[in-house]
């Protein structure tokens, strides 16, 4: 199941989905109370994300190079998506250019790692 496309898409139209309802909360969950740590939050879910449309995209077609553009950039837009988004949410800042710049890290980490997740992944059997 972790092999197909299929999982990857559905995988990464739930983590858009997520991603939305987060953003529409007021107070999305639990607050970590040091400097900085939702830039690591940013990160590490652009990150998951990115993977997983590099994923879909890479085992349905093979891999090829173009795919890591495409994981930043849908990664970059949809994070400044998610700001805006938050700009008109009720008790949230939103147009936080340093939360964009922690989505797009996470992308772009996650472009430059999805050959070696893939490679893992399709060689477990």
């Amino acid at each position: 199941m972790l092999r197909t496309a299929r999982f990857w898409k559905w995988s990464y139209v739930g983590w858009f989905i997520t991603l939305c309802i987060l953003s529409s909360l007021s107070h999305p969950g639990p607050h970590i109370d040091v400097v900085g740590f939702d830039k690591v939050e940013h990160f590490t879910y652009f990150l998951l994300g990115g993977l997983a449309l590099g994923l879909a995209l890479s085992i349905e077609r093979n891999f090829r190079p173009g795919i890591r553009w495409i994981i930043f950039i849908v990664g970059a837009a949809v994070g400044w998506f998610d700001e805006w988004h938050q700009a008109f949410t009720p008790g949230r800042s939103g147009l936080d250019l340093y939360d964009w710049i922690a989505d797009c890290l996470g992308s772009g980490a996650a472009a430059l790692l999805i050959s070696r997740v893939r490679t893992w992944l399709l060689a477990r059997g």
